[in-house]
């Protein structure tokens, strides 16, 4: 199916209010209808989306705002599942929202099914979620995922946002930006396979308004690309930048200036010798791999799938996650291990730190966030995870994010 088939169809099914079969044999779900717009003629504007909240107060009319801009998501978070796990109306689709196959799935069923020990005989009352991250003083471990390509991947293209001008995706990168400098820790701004050079700085001028309290990502393209990219991330005074190598499947079908492509520890290596702050390599998914990039010598690596959306059949980044930790730590190497994929609250935080990351990256949430209420948007998912995280720390009787001892996690007998 074509993907200008099956964006019609999702759009079809968001505006009626249709019941679709969830994925993976899941029972079908009635989601109410999202998406209703008045569609002036052409060339007036952009298109007005009738009961959109401007100024939104809370999470809720937050959220609200998002579904009804989005074309390609139901936001579960308030509708359908109640949780954005894959069983949802998005289907399965690389772009989109429903990921590839199971893999999607995998990711939040791993954290679902991971419990906790209760503890409640100690004294732990105000946990520390503060840590330190590459030379940055963060208030929790957790980050914006690297999100992008929302005007044309979620259908928000051509609407009206929630501060009544159109939707574009430089309102949507300051939002996660300057959200997540609100709240106290660091957001991403995005490299999209397409974007050429001159796009990439135009969206980096968010970036270095945050001087030194924003991130930036770049895609896995040529080696020249990404040193012209690294040039311009530093003038950006972006303290650390990652490449997301999980994007590299579209090496085979890569057009002229869309080239992306895997990297060796030989090409890992150049560019950590290039770049003069530090280089994170997104899209680990095995030991091997882990070592290879100490092997390289990169300051970080982000345990990912890409969120399940780019490969079927791929375990659970939570999965793999303890295993990749002991072989890097086993090593002797004090490397970065930071985590990706699936996590939808404070509680999958929590569980990510057990498992040995020391941060988080978060996509979605973050992502229906600045789509629904910009900055502020993302400023209160912020709050709320980690209101979710100082509770569940307390509950599991653990004082500080950077000591989380494994044992909090339950095991059967």
């Amino acid at each position: 199916m074509s993907d200008e088939k099956l964006n019609t169809e999702r759009r079809d099914f968001l505006s009626k209010g249709a019941v679709l079969a969830a994925s993976a044999g899941v029972a079908a779900v009635s989601v109410a209808p999202s998406v209703a717009v008045a569609k002036p003629a052409s060339n007036v504007g952009p298109i007005e989306v009738k009961g959109y909240v401007k100024d939104p107060k809370n999470l809720k009319e937050v959220l609200t705002n998002a579904k009804k801009i989005m074309d390609t998501c139901a936001a579960c978070d308030i509708a359908g599942p109640g949780r954005c796990n894959g069983k949802g109306p998005c289907g399965e689709s690389t772009p989109g929202m429903g990921g590839k196959r199971r893999s999607f799935i995998n990711n939040v069923e791993a954290f679902e099914k991971l419990h906790f020990n209760m503890s409640t005989v100690h004294n732990v009352k105000k946990p520390n979620t503060e840590l330190e991250l590459f030379g940055v003083k963060l208030s929790m471990p957790i980050l914006t995922g690297v999100t992008g390509g929302l005007t044309y991947n979620m259908g928000a293209k051509g609407k009206l946002a929630y501060d009544g001008t159109e939707m574009t995706e430089s309102k949507f990168v300051r939002g996660i930006v300057e959200g997540a400098y609100n709240a106290g820790t660091l957001g991403w701004a995005a490299d999209g396979i397409g974007d050429p050079i001159e796009t990439y700085r135009e969206r980096l001028t968010v970036v270095k308004k945050f001087k030194g309290r924003a991130l930036a990502q770049i895609k896995p393209r040529t080696q020249k690309e990404i040193f012209e990219r690294i040039d311009a991330v530093q003038a950006a005074g972006a303290p650390f930048f990652a490449i997301d190598i999980d994007s590299a499947g579209r090496a085979a079908r890569a057009l002229p200036g869309k080239t992306v492509e895997p990297k060796d520890v030989k090409k890992l290596r150049e560019i950590v010798k290039y770049a003069k702050i530090p280089f994170v390599a997104k899209g680990i998914m095995t030991p091997t791999e882990a070592l290879m990039c100490v092997e390289a010598g990169c300051a970080g690596i982000v345990v990912s799938d890409h969120g399940g959306r780019v490969m079927s059949s791929t375990p659970a980044s939570l999965d793999v996650l303890p295993g990749i930790v002991k072989a890097v730590r086993d090593s002797g190497s004090d490397m970065v291990i930071l985590f990706d994929s699936g996590v939808r609250d404070g509680g999958d935080v929590l569980k990510a730190l057990a498992l040995g990351a020391q941060a988080v990256l978060v996509g979605r949430p973050f992502l229906r966030a600045s789509l629904g209420g910009g900055a502020k948007g993302v400023e209160m998912m912020f709050k709320k995870m980690h209101t979710q995280l100082v509770s569940t720390m307390v509950l599991a009787g653990v004082a500080d994010v950077k000591k989380v001892p494994a044992d909090i996690i339950y095991k059967e007998a």
